[in-house]
């Protein structure tokens, strides 16, 4: 599931989706970026689901059109899951790791947990690395849709919150070679100008 359903109101309240990134739109390259690693792809979109729609895969948009966050995306998504597991993505990381299914698969199996999130080293203001969370780069079981759903009518928002109910297991990509700009992600469009430049330098010959 790609997560492309939000406001967008760092961006100007643009479809944050359907901006471009190696002059494709950034929902249509983390679909394909994605698809090597899963039996098959689904979007969630709450804007402009024709232009999604186009692309040829499913596109299922929040339950109750609020704008809940990313939760309320995974909940469509799980309501529409064909498989016993659900790869989420978010559309404005555009540089994921391609082993990100097979890793989050073996962390849930090696805790026994039913979710699996993310993490990555990231600096912290006097300098050292930690190991940050990436929320919405998850793997959730299907049976947890019911779970869900009850936390969301609760008023639940915080995907964090939500995993942690479960044992969330740790999958963390700090292994030599694994790309520190993987989880680098684009809310402003000063954010993805600069997500152009630096992936213009790397792919420079």
């Amino acid at each position: 599931m790609v997560l492309a359903g939000g406001r967008g109101s760092r961006m100007g309240g643009v479809d944050k989706g359907l901006q471009l990134f190696r002059g494709v739109p950034l929902a249509l390259h983390a679909a394909r970026r994605v698809r090597p690693q899963v039996a098959s792809v689904m979007l969630s979109a709450n804007r402009h689901l024709p232009e999604y729609a186009a692309w040829g895969m499913p596109v299922w948009p929040d339950t109750d059109g609020s704008f809940a966050g990313p939760l309320a995306g995974i909940a469509a998504g799980l309501a529409h899951c064909s498989t016993p597991w659900m790869l989420t993505v978010p559309c404005d990381t555009p540089l994921f790791p391609q082993d990100l299914a097979a890793r989050l698969a073996q962390a849930a199996q090696q805790a026994r947990a039913p979710v699996a999130m993310a993490a990555a080293p990231q600096p912290e203001r006097d300098g050292p690395l930690r190991l940050r969370t990436h929320a919405v780069f998850c793997l959730v079981s299907v049976a947890l849709h019911e779970d869900l759903e009850v936390f969301l009518r609760a008023g639940g928002r915080r995907v964090q919150q939500w995993s942690g109910q479960h044992g969330c297991a740790i999958a963390a990509f700090d292994r030599p070679g694994d790309d520190p700009q993987a989880f680098a992600n684009a809310n402003t469009l000063e954010q993805l100008q600069e997500l152009h430049r630096q992936d213009g330098a790397a792919r420079a010959p």
